[in-house]
């Protein structure tokens, strides 16, 4: 496992800020995951559109290195 550093947009209609979390990174984790980790483990409150991740469209499979 890895620990990284996240920084996600918080707020509304341009305003607001840069948050920081750090979370542990799994292998094979995608972008969603790490957003998804953040939310059940840090910040319930937290909201995000996604797509099925059935790997089809490719939206969620944006690769962490």
């Amino acid at each position: 496992m890895t620990d990284i550093k996240m920084k996600i947009f918080r707020g509304e209609e341009g305003d607001g800020e840069l948050v920081e979390y750090d979370i542990e990174l799994d292998e094979g984790m995608v972008l969603l995951d790490c957003i998804h980790r953040i939310q059940h483990e840090q910040e319930p409150d937290l909201s995000c559109r996604w797509n099925c991740k059935a790997g089809k469209c490719g939206s969620c499979s944006a690769g962490l290195e």
